[in-house]
């Protein structure tokens, strides 16, 4: 049931959870048929310039949200105005441009950052990798938690910085007294930001591991070759099946590279890859194929396009 309060004549009432949710995935599709269109006209620039590129996207959907949802927008967006739903304060009236802004920020920082793909020494900085389990795992937590669970307001974290809620369309409004919320999510919120502020040093332990150390050298080897903006690197195992010989596993090591350039389709630079890997593989005895992925294309947070080609190799091949 949605919580509601008395405003002026008539009573104000908090936009569901479902109605809110049903304009958010509306805006995304709108905001992504932008951002597919405007991939296609930058692409050759673009792709290139690797995870910077997802900044484009966020300003685009920065512009979207912001300017939309505060009073210049009327505090809707596209997909609001169909909803009937509005984005107000704690007076019941449209949000300031900044405010508008501020809050898409909260938002859509952790989204944006979620995924980015950052080179190893920087992931490996106690002070960056923090500031980035903080805003990341800590700001997506909170907002999808306080999504779901905050039914007294239905404010999200981006709601709480600036005092914003998210109500139903209604005439005749002049004040409004909203209610507050249950102390027992700020709590649960504040501890899991602590708990990602000392993610670094789980993440420095597992790098100390056997696995995990075998593999680092490997991918700072393979982010140093020529036309690699950013590489992943796994060992595992597969399960296979066929007529002749039934179930049997596989091992393999694995690299997925993000080119700066249009080399998906070149068989001997992945070669050269290959053996790279080989060369710095003290396990390569065991492994039973080697495979490199290379991708080249763009991702701007909002809408994403690649050109991917795999290739294999025995160990036996790449001696």
């Amino acid at each position: 049931m949605d919580t509601s309060v008395v405003e002026g004549r008539q009573e104000l009432a908090i936009a569901g959870f479902w109605r809110r949710i049903g304009a958010f995935f509306s805006d995304t599709i709108i905001v992504g048929i932008v951002g597919m269109a405007i991939g296609g006209l930058l692409y050759q620039w673009l792709a290139p310039i690797g995870a910077p590129a997802r900044l484009v996207g966020l300003v685009i959907s920065l512009a979207y949200f912001g300017i939309f949802n505060s009073r210049i927008g009327n505090g809707q967006t596209l997909a609001n105005r169909w909803l009937g739903i509005r984005v107000v304060n704690a007076q019941g009236q449209t949000l300031s441009l900044p405010r508008a802004l501020l809050r898409y920020a909260v938002f859509g920082i952790p989204l944006f950052f979620n995924g980015l793909p950052l080179p190893g020494a920087t992931l490996m900085s106690p002070i960056v990798g923090s500031l980035l389990a903080l805003v990341v795992f800590g700001g997506g937590f909170a907002i999808v938690y306080l999504y779901i669970f905050n039914r007294r307001t239905r404010q999200s974290l981006h709601d709480l910085v600036v005092g914003s809620y998210v109500v139903r369309v209604q005439s005749d409004a002049s004040e409004a007294r909203f209610g507050t919320v249950w102390r027992g999510h700020l709590v649960v919120t504040a501890v899991v930001a602590l708990l990602c502020l000392g993610a670094p040093m789980m993440t420095k332990q597992f790098a100390q591991s056997p696995l995990f150390a075998g593999i680092l050298p490997l991918y700072q080897s393979l982010e140093a070759q020529p036309h690699v903006m950013n590489a992943q690197v796994m060992r595992g195992t597969s399960s296979l099946w066929s007529a002749n010989n039934g179930h049997s596993t596989r091992r393999y090591l694995s690299a997925q590279l993000r080119l700066d350039a249009p080399m998906t389709e070149d068989a001997d630079y992945a070669r050269r890859i290959a053996q790279v890997m080989a060369k710095g593989d003290p396990h390569l005895a065991d492994e039973d194929v080697v495979t490199v992925g290379l991708s080249y294309g763009f991702d701007i947070g909002i809408a994403s396009w690649w050109t991917k080609h795999n290739y294999s190799f025995k160990p036996l091949e790449l001696e």
